[in-house]
């Protein structure tokens, strides 16, 4: 993404970041920064992450045909990140990116923010019950402790 920088070196729109994943808080997460965007005159960076697999997913991998599924769903999720994307942002005329990185999203996207100085990221809060906040970890909840720009924590 090219920014404009003024002379000062300061850019003179801001750079909203959106954590996209094709589930209902990625799309209450960008509904929200298109929302704000609009009324700051931002642009947005949508990234997707794509998670390496969890050991789960690395042992039916030896399945016959099992990394051609995942490969399949991984790449389903994406499409419907960008789909969301494309209806999304296109009518309201925002000028937006879309990015696809592998890695740990929290990770991922702080990276992200830093390197492009975001001004804000927006994030999706994912629903847990009680047994899966023992083996999911939340990107939104560790991006919140961190120290990259302001984060925006969606609930859908």
């Amino acid at each position: 993404m090219h920014h404009s920088f003024g002379p000062d070196g300061s850019r003179h729109r801001p750079l909203f970041v959106v954590g996209v994943d094709g589930s209902d808080s990625g799309l209450t997460a960008l509904r929200q920064a298109a929302q704000d965007a609009a009324a700051a005159n931002a642009q947005i960076l949508c990234v997707h992450v794509r998670p390496w697999p969890g050991m789960c997913e690395l042992t039916a991998c030896l399945a016959p045909g099992a990394v051609a599924i995942s490969r399949e769903c991984r790449d389903i999720i994406e499409m419907e990140a960008w789909l969301h994307c494309v209806q999304t942002l296109d009518p309201l005329a925002l000028q937006w990116e879309f990015r696809v990185v592998s890695g740990r999203p929290d990770r991922c996207l702080r990276q992200i923010a830093d390197a492009e100085q975001g001004d804000a990221l927006f994030v999706g809060l994912l629903p847990r019950t009680s047994w899966s906040r023992w083996f999911h970890r939340c990107p939104a909840r560790k991006l919140a402790r961190s120290t990259v720009c302001p984060v925006r924590i969606t609930s859908p």
